[in-house]
């Protein structure tokens, strides 16, 4: 009989998504159970020391936390025919800037559209919510089950920077994404050709569970961008699911290639996230040069307050100030990239800088912040100091 793993999380999770459609990809043998089960709530979640999903329980009972854990353990485990992580150097480098971007950049605008369409969304998400918290629960007593789980997802609106004045500004930039993406998707079943690479499952988190799945973004989705739609149905798919590229073989595009159609993606990919990354790293090093007695190993969500990362950062969005938290966890998953451009020898980085440049990207590949994270047993702690 083949092992099965055990996926913990919850269907209207961004990051549960995520995890959920690689495994199928991968016809990884699992089941999923919700929050509200009982080895979860009274084994595992306590074994992390704090609530959070999606969780992997393996067949021997390793337990990994981060969807890029889950991800990177797996493919190891379990080695597939055609790696999410591309070999070729500028395919390798984007494919971990789309895995930055749809892990970080784009939680605004999916905690926007999800929590500032109340009427069109709300019914639907306390529906959700109840239903993977108590599954049982009577629907008169949804609301009383779900509130408090949403009323605490809706608070973190203001620590994102997401305001009245903002908004404009998170729609434009969305908008023009959809329209790059919609081009690019109606010539590529993925973003890097035949089969899905760890941006796109990257990509998926926001695009899944928040803006293609909750009632208002969905129609917006459906509606405007029907092959973003389409690729957000192909990558929940258990096969290639592509009959629209008849011919196409499921690999990666041939010789290292980038779409032509991906550039107009990049260039808003930037838009979105590129000045708030540069004032993120900014911000994590004052903070850090505030904290000289910070050591290798420390834990970055130290039992000292005191010692958090915490702080405000301001950074343009098309012409708008957007004022936001300070985000350690963002710079962590840079360094995915700056550390792939990094193994890279200078004549392949320098081919990688120029498919980026025209872009704005190639800025990205020169982050970093002051002292490097990691993960170690499924928490987050502070590494050496970067040279």
């Amino acid at each position: 009989m083949t092992a099965t793993y055990i996926l913990y999380g919850m269907p209207v999770s961004m990051f549960t998504g995520k995890a959920r459609a690689y495994l199928r990809k991968r016809g990884v043998p699992f089941v999923e159970r919700l929050i509200s089960d009982p080895r979860f709530v009274g084994e595992i979640a306590p074994s992390l020391g704090r609530l959070m999903i999606p969780v992997l329980e393996a067949p021997d009972g390793t337990i990994i936390q981060d969807t890029a854990d889950i991800l990177d353990y797996v493919e190891n485990v379990l080695p597939p025919a055609v790696s999410i992580y591309p070999s070729g150097p500028r395919q390798s480098v984007i494919a971990r800037i789309f895995e930055l971007f749809g892990d970080e950049g784009m939680i605004r605008t999916g905690m926007h559209f999800r929590w500032n369409y109340p009427e069109q969304n709300m019914d639907f998400l306390r529906t959700a919510f109840a239903a993977a918290i108590a599954p049982a629960v009577d629907p008169s007593q949804a609301a009383a089950v779900a509130d408090g789980a949403m009323g605490k997802m809706q608070s973190y609106l203001p620590a994102l920077g997401i305001t009245p004045t903002v908004i404009p500004a998170i729609e434009s930039a969305y908008d023009e994404l959809l329209a790059a993406l919609d081009s690019h998707f109606r010539v590529s079943p993925y973003l890097l050709g035949g089969a899905p690479c760890v941006g796109d499952f990257g990509l998926l988190s926001s695009f899944y569970a928040h803006l293609g799945r909750d009632p208002y973004p969905a129609e917006q989705m459906k509606r405007r961008a029907y092959f973003v739609w389409r690729w957000v149905e192909r990558m929940n798919a258990p096969d290639a699911d592509m009959p629209e590229f008849a011919g196409l073989d499921p690999v990666l595009a041939a010789d290292d290639g980038v779409a032509e159609s991906l550039g107009p993606v990049l260039r808003a990919v930037d838009c979105i996230y590129g000045a708030e990354l540069e004032a993120q790293v900014a911000a994590l090093d004052l903070w850090l040069g505030e904290h000289p007695d910070i050591v290798a190993g420390d834990p970055v969500q130290s039992p000292d307050r005191e010692r958090r990362p915490r702080g405000k950062l301001t950074f343009d969005l098309v012409g708008t100030p957007v004022t936001t938290s300070l985000r350690a966890f963002s710079v962590f998953k840079l360094q995915a990239v700056t550390d792939t451009f990094a193994a890279l020898d200078p004549e392949k980085q320098a081919s990688v800088r120029a498919c980026l440049a025209p872009q704005g990207l190639s800025r990205w590949l020169d982050l970093r912040a002051s002292r490097r994270l990691a993960r170690v047993q499924n928490r987050e702690v502070w590494g050496d100091r970067s040279t």
